[in-house]
């Protein structure tokens, strides 16, 4: 016997399912886009200390990250390498909007106690693991709040609803065999 009760908790089912889906999907895509980019910058930042090497003697280099893009805007850009600027690091190259390649000469380590920011800092902003779950639990209360509505909508709609069973034919030669009720007769009518 299939109810009403039975579709929307199997709706709601299906529900988590799909949610399932869609958190594995955000932690395998940040993962794959991890590695892409971990990939690029070793590739990127490889230097030669041979004498040959164009790139100057003296220098570290690091690789400062934000979630979410948020070196597109111009102020934040601004205000991270002015912050930057005090321990002495120097914009190298903006890789994309979310990460920023930075160097300096190693005699500035000099001064890192006098720094108001940590001068090896590789995050800026939140970190993206608070990022990933904020869209997380955002998405779930979304998607909560549409199961939510759409069982009250179903059981609204569908909660005064009765539902019977049906009988099953008799098989040939069952005794037990659910037996029909005779059809209601007709009452009968008085001939005058």
């Amino acid at each position: 016997m299939l109810t009403v009760n039975a579709i929307i908790i199997s709706t709601i089912i299906l529900d988590v399912g799909i949610q399932s889906v869609i958190i594995d999907r955000i932690f395998r895509a940040k993962q794959g886009n991890r590695l892409r980019e971990e990939v690029e910058e070793e590739n990127l930042t490889r230097y030669e200390s041979n004498a040959s090497s164009d790139q100057p003697k003296g220098w570290e280099f690091k690789i400062l990250r934000t979630s979410s893009n948020g070196f597109r805007n111009r102020k934040v850009l601004n205000k991270v390498c002015a912050e930057e600027a005090q321990a002495g690091w120097i914009l190298l190259e903006k890789l994309d909007d979310h990460r920023l390649r930075f160097r300096r000469p190693i005699t500035a380590r000099d001064r890192d106690n006098q720094c108001k920011i940590d001068p090896y800092r590789t995050r800026y902003g939140i970190a993206e693991i608070v990022e990933t779950w904020t869209t997380i639990i955002v998405l779930l209360a979304i998607m909560g709040g549409a199961t939510v509505l759409g069982f009250t909508a179903m059981n609204r709609f569908f909660g005064d609803w009765q539902t019977r069973a049906v009988q099953n034919a008799p098989r040939s030669g069952d005794n037990n065999a659910i037996r029909q009720p005779p059809p209601p007769s007709a009452k009968p009518t008085n001939p005058q």
